[in-house]
């Protein structure tokens, strides 16, 4: 485990502030290079794919019921074992290559991404719906709070939940890269050249809730730091810029001390060349990331001009419950009351 280097808290509660080691501290430069992180699935995992998802069709399990047990992966399941286990205390992202889009369904596609997502963690509701497999697509919905169904660039953030999968059913026209960032490394830089702006992201930011998933009558969260601990000392990040925003516009909130400049420095960080990892992902490509240690973002890109090939991502969310309980938890926070394995959204009554 890591040593500890924040606390939640106070300032005065704060210990000496020192920078994050590896494999939690990790510039985007160094994967560039490499081309031995993704995996790759092999002939005899296909099979185990094509089995499980058949029975689980057989079945006719709701995509909201597949778990592990209901898709058994023998040959590949410890292979996803490892995977949570990077995605927990390495890198925190993931890429599984090799699934054979054109030999399935829309549907089964559905199952086989949400089958392997159960050997990772437990998989919630992504908003009123009820909808525990959400579609990543430009909806061109006027007054759309919701950035994923929002088309374009996207800011670096994180996503309320534990582990967030996009699995590629189309791509774009051009563009659309995924770009993500170690957390703890953008802290490492914050610390090395702007300590001065650290205390307003210790602070922390009042979030605005959206107005399709708020349970309560408040339209901001409490104070959610941008940078905490979980128990057992690894770094928890939340950083939501466009919400941090709108808590202060919607939320008659204010702007605390240089922490407008503040978020604005950690966008810059995390979107430098050398800290990203920019990741084309393909059709047929999985894409796994722990929310606590990283953050995401997408590059802009130009979409088909007709509906049916637009660029459209399958998304879930998940729950590791097995995984330290962090000091505050955004998900619940942010909508009041979750689903399952104190995550998810609660379905509109």
């Amino acid at each position: 485990m890591h040593s500890p280097t924040l606390s939640p808290d106070t300032t005065a509660s704060r210990p000496p502030l020192r920078p994050i080691p590896a494999p939690l501290a990790w510039m985007g430069s160094h994967y560039a290079r490499q081309r031995d992180w993704p995996l790759r699935l092999e002939s005899a995992e296909l099979a185990e794919l094509e089995a499980a998802c058949r029975e689980v069709g057989r079945r006719g399990l709701a995509f909201a019921d597949i778990t592990a047990r209901d898709f058994p992966l023998p040959t590949l399941g410890p292979r996803l074992a490892r995977l949570r286990r990077e995605l927990r205390d390495g890198s925190g992202f993931a890429l599984i290559k090799g699934v054979p889009v054109d030999d399935y369904s829309e549907i089964d596609l559905r199952r086989i991404f949400l089958g392997i997502a159960s050997h990772l963690g437990t998989s919630v509701s992504q908003s009123f719906r009820g909808d525990y497999l959400g579609d990543v697509m430009d909806y061109r919905e006027p007054g759309n709070e919701r950035p994923y169904r929002r088309g374009g660039l996207l800011e670096m953030h994180r996503d309320p939940c534990d582990i967030v999968g996009l699995f590629c059913f189309r791509q774009a026209r051009h563009g659309g890269l995924s770009r993500v960032a170690s957390a703890a490394q953008v802290f490492n830089i914050f610390l090395a050249e702007r300590p001065d702006l650290l205390e307003p992201l210790l602070d922390g930011f009042r979030l605005y809730i959206t107005r399709d998933d708020r349970s309560g009558d408040s339209p901001v969260t409490p104070r959610i730091p941008v940078f905490t601990l979980d128990p057992d000392g690894l770094l928890h990040c939340t950083y939501i810029a466009e919400l941090a925003a709108s808590g202060v516009e919607k939320g008659g909130e204010s702007w605390a001390p240089r922490a407008r400049e503040a978020l604005e420095v950690f966008e810059a960080i995390a979107n430098r060349d050398d800290v990203h990892l920019d990741m084309a992902i393909e059709r047929g490509d999985m894409q796994f990331l722990n929310n606590r240690t990283t953050v995401h973002g997408r590059t802009d890109y130009e979409d088909w001009p007709e509906a049916h090939r637009r660029r459209l991502m399958f998304r879930v969310w998940l729950m590791c419950p097995e995984w330290p309980q962090p000091a505050t938890s955004v998900n619940r926070l942010l909508f009041g009351k979750t689903d399952r394995a104190d995550g998810g959204v609660g379905r509109r009554a």
